[in-house]
């Protein structure tokens, strides 16, 4: 009985969930309207629930957004920060590691010149008082023009590059061949052992080799003229002076590096 009862139960629910499904048919069919109307019926009482929910989420999106892009370009910022750093630090050991010690000079004033010497030495007006040393070197205009040879306390003697007795090692800037220039004691320049390769050119610039603390490498001296006759195998080269040698009123002596 109790079977029958629970069987009676599930006829009677299901019969009447048919009867209500032709009621709601017959009602669409009937006025088409009031399906819409219903659905925005119930869309307005569930607006005021869904809505705030809606609006809540989006908030939350927006900030979980928000705090990513946040947390990812600090991380970006970081990097860049760390590769900034290591690059300053590069730079500064770079410019630790080549920088090399400034050469430093004296000025001096020529003080006496003889017209019997002219082209052999001069006096100036500077010497082992302001840091001058025998051998150093001396320019003028950045180019060389000669080494000290006598020094006092205040003056110093200079034997010029175009005196016969004057010999300085040197190269040949473009092709790295090395010889000796020396003057003639009239105001010509010659770069001696130079031996015959087709290398050396007009107009190719010569400078000091190095030879010693006082005369320090790669000081211009002038630019290849011309190519002389050969000498014992070697072809001398007529160099034209970097300096005006012929109005020499101030120069520069070397008296070693600052660090």
């Amino acid at each position: 009985m109790a079977l029958w009862d629970k069987d009676r139960k599930t006829w009677l629910h299901g019969i009447i969930a048919l009867l209500l499904g032709f009621i709601v048919l017959w009602i669409s069919l009937s006025m088409p309207g009031l399906h819409h109307r219903l659905v925005d019926g119930v869309n307005g009482v569930l607006y005021f629930w869904e809505k705030p929910a809606m609006e809540l989420r989006s908030i939350i999106s927006l900030s979980s957004n928000w705090v990513l892009e946040r947390a990812s370009l600090h991380e970006r910022v970081e990097q860049l920060e760390l590769k900034n750093q290591a690059l300053r630090e590069a730079l500064q050991l770079a410019s630790v590691v080549s920088q090399e010690p400034r050469m430093s000079y004296v000025n001096a004033l020529v003080t006496l010149r003889y017209a019997g010497d002219w082209w052999t030495e001069i006096r100036v007006d500077k010497g082992s008082a302001h840091g001058i040393e025998l051998g150093a070197a001396v320019t003028s205009d950045g180019c060389l023009v000669g080494r000290v040879t006598r020094v006092g306390d205040n003056y110093a003697w200079i034997e010029l590059i175009t005196s016969s007795t004057f010999l300085i090692a040197a190269a040949v800037d473009e092709t790295r061949d090395l010889g000796i220039v020396n003057g003639d004691g009239r105001g010509n320049l010659r770069l001696l052992y130079i031996p015959e390769s087709g290398r050396v050119k007009r107009g190719m610039s010569i400078s000091t080799s190095l030879m010693s603390d006082l005369i320090p490498p790669g000081v211009p001296i002038g630019t290849v003229l011309a190519e002389e006759e050969p000498r014992e195998g070697f072809f001398p080269l007529r160099i034209q002076a970097g300096a005006h040698l012929t109005q020499l009123y101030s120069v520069q002596i070397f008296v070693g590096r600052k660090k």
